[in-house]
């Protein structure tokens, strides 16, 4: 199988798992120092591991790295696309060429990965496509409208993927996770950091507010990487996957109570934690 982002997080934790169990992983990374180090974990497992270089916003890396690992191991059975990842910043503020990257990375990239795997698959008969989600893609924040409308996005990509594929025995899995406790939550709290973008000013109260629930409230969970790698096994390994798994309390249940939901009330929920309502 072949796992995208594995330098740290979910996507390591997943790769070391699946190892360990017997699966054999090709583990990816974009970073020359994060290879090295994938390199020096696969040989740990011998003819059961492989480290490869892989830049989802690159094309020719994808093909690079899904044609190594057909060359050592014949075909692709399951990917993971887990590389991805967050920023803050109003719709107003954020630079148009953040968004693209957002998109171009959490969206294309995944997209352009699985395209690179179907002809394999079909091939072989059979296949496997997980694709990590968030909560994220049914409930946003102020601020992170550019991450929750990429994963709303991919989620409907892999749901009209999952249709298509279906006939070529080649299933199509989504995990939604809600709050975990990840690398992936300090790099986003650091985006906050103003200086990468130049604000308007008049948000710096939303921008404060945010940045206090995200460092308290928001992180208060016992959920972590190694529990989302342990669901990705699960899609992995279950006879028939379900087409979504879900952890955390709010990743059950927020999707299905939230278009119950006025949306005022939810905008006037969140505005009264954040201190930043509407006149």
């Amino acid at each position: 199988m072949l796992i995208t982002g594995c330098s740290s997080g979910i996507g390591r934790a997943a790769a070391d798992l699946l190892a360990r169990r017997g699966h054999r992983v090709c583990a990816t990374a974009r970073r020359t120092k994060s290879i090295g180090e994938l390199r020096r974990w696969a040989q740990s497992y011998g003819d059961r591991a492989m480290a490869v270089g892989l830049d989802v916003d690159d094309p020719c890396s994808i093909d690079a790295a899904v044609e190594a690992l057909l060359q050592n191991w014949g075909k692709v059975d399951c990917l993971v696309n887990n590389a991805g990842f967050g920023q803050f910043g109003t719709v107003e503020d954020l630079p148009i060429d953040m968004w693209r990257q957002q998109f171009e990375t959490n969206v294309m990239g995944a997209i352009g990965v699985t395209q690179a795997v179907l002809e394999p698959m079909r091939c072989h008969g059979r296949g496997r496509i997980v694709t990590l989600s968030s909560l994220a893609a049914y409930a946003t924040l102020p601020l992170m409208g550019a991450y929750s409308a990429s994963k709303a996005a991919l989620d409907a990509a892999m749901g009209a993927l999952r249709m298509e594929v279906a006939p070529f025995g080649i299933d199509v899995v989504l995990i939604e996770p809600g709050p975990v406790r990840t690398a992936f939550r300090a790099n986003v709290r650091n985006a906050i950091d103003r200086e990468r973008f130049r604000t308007t000013g008049v948000y710096d109260a939303l921008y404060a507010a945010l940045d206090d629930y995200w460092r308290g409230q928001y992180g208060q969970t016992n959920k972590t990487g190694d529990d989302v790698a342990r669901l990705v096994r699960k899609a992995v390994e279950a006879r028939r996957p379900r087409a979504r798994y879900r952890i955390t309390a709010a990743a059950r249940v927020v999707p299905h109570v939230l278009p119950f939901v006025p949306d005022k009330l939810v905008d006037s929920a969140i505005g009264r934690r954040l201190g930043w309502r509407s006149r």
